[in-house]
């Protein structure tokens, strides 16, 4: 599987004398699937997780080719975009044929998929990459594609951007679009932390009845989450082709989140046949150093009726923390009072004399540092004197 970039020179002969380059693509095909794995993760200073999945599936016949989709994609305002990746799950009616997958954001060309050309079984490359493009093949002709996305590429004031996918084909490759998905990374000072990420994507297939190669639950793992003085840890998963109403369940660190029915597609809203299926969980009570998710329809863990296949595509997880620097200097120059999380409510209340006057109630929001409800002050011009009121 290749990606085609030309390299043009000047003349009369250009097209005649073009130069065709080639990158490998990370991909794969596995008529069963073959789980999904972390492709970037890391920690920022100063960072959020913008995560947007759009409905892009048309009920008509094979569409006529070029088949071209628009969708907008709009990012809060920020200072820059570290990591940004864009998926798309594709059906090419067969795994046999050959799809060439073109992307534009903003009017440019993304170089990942200029054009991208992907499809047939013969590809067994398992080596994944979160700087190149990456191609998941699975059951008939099921693809999962994953790009990385420059961050000059993408608007950082708050301006929708637009992402213009083409599909062509020299053969009978479908070419429908199920879901197309925008996670990035950004940074901005006002957020003033420290923040854990994990993409991770694949085609994580699971069967009802498992036969051959094929299974009943898949787990991705991860350890670049930090538990230590966590405030917010969130879980994402995307699915393609679940049901409503077949059960199906999602753990995470081995406890279940949500329903015994996490995914599906109700197509009351959208009248489309198929969709994607996504969740999110609060999952802070549950972080550990060492993270897993488990897609499961095995009779062991799920009570009929059973979905009788499942697509779990991607997953996303973040996690936030005080910023390190930022407490260790606020501790330096500042006032700084805590109290133990399990000691009960408390209301943090201030006045300037230390017997007369009334007491105020400190509005700034309690973080928790190692263990301990943390509010941070400036100094006063003139001394104040602070005080815990019992609320419960």
């Amino acid at each position: 599987m290749k990606i085609m970039n030309p390299q043009t020179t000047l003349g009369l002969l250009l097209a005649a004398s073009a130069l065709f380059p080639t990158v490998v693509v990370k991909a794969e095909f596995a008529s069963a699937g073959h789980g999904i794995q972390p492709v970037a993760q890391g920690t920022v200073a100063n960072g959020a997780l913008y995560l947007e999945t759009r409905a892009t599936w048309t009920n008509q016949a094979t569409p006529a080719k070029p088949y071209v989709i628009d969708t907008w994609f709009a990012l809060p305002a920020c200072d820059s975009v570290p990591v940004s990746r864009l998926n798309l799950t594709v059906w090419g009616g067969t795994a046999n044929y050959t799809c060439d997958l073109a992307v534009q954001i903003n009017g440019t060309n993304l170089s990942a998929a200029n054009p991208l050309v992907f499809g047939s079984t013969n590809d067994a490359n398992t080596v994944f990459s979160s700087t190149q493009p990456n191609v998941y093949g699975s059951g008939s002709g099921v693809w999962l594609v994953g790009l990385p996305v420059a961050s000059d590429l993408i608007f950082k004031d708050g301006t929708s951007n637009h992402i213009q996918i083409t599909i062509t084909t020299p053969d009978s490759f479908d070419g429908r679009v199920n879901q197309v998905t925008l996670a990035a990374v950004y940074q901005k000072p006002a957020l003033n932390n420290a923040f854990d990420y994990v993409l991770a994507e694949g085609s994580g297939d699971i069967y009802r009845t498992p036969s051959g190669a094929q299974t009943d639950k898949r787990t991705v793992n991860w350890g670049a989450a930090n538990p230590a003085s966590a405030t917010v840890a969130r879980l994402h998963a995307l699915y393609t082709y679940g049901d409503t109403g077949q059960n199906d369940r999602l753990y995470f660190n081995g406890t279940q989140l949500g329903t015994d029915d996490v995914a599906g597609w109700d197509k009351t809203g959208t009248g489309l046949d198929y969709g994607p299926g996504v969740v999110d969980f609060d999952v802070l009570s549950l972080l550990a150093a060492t993270n897993s998710a488990t897609f499961s329809v095995a009779a062991s863990d799920v009570p009929d009726t059973r979905e009788t296949s499942l697509r779990p595509q991607w997953v996303a997880f973040e996690a936030t923390r005080p910023a390190a620097s930022a407490v260790s200097l606020a501790i330096a120059l500042n006032a700084v009072i805590t109290w133990p999380v399990d000691s009960g409510s408390y209301q943090l209340e201030t006045r300037a004399a230390a017997d007369s006057g009334e007491w105020t109630a400190v509005t700034n929001t309690p973080v928790v540092v190692n263990g301990q409800y943390t509010v941070i002050l400036p100094p006063a011009s003139a001394q104040q004197y602070y005080q815990l009121r019992k609320t419960n």
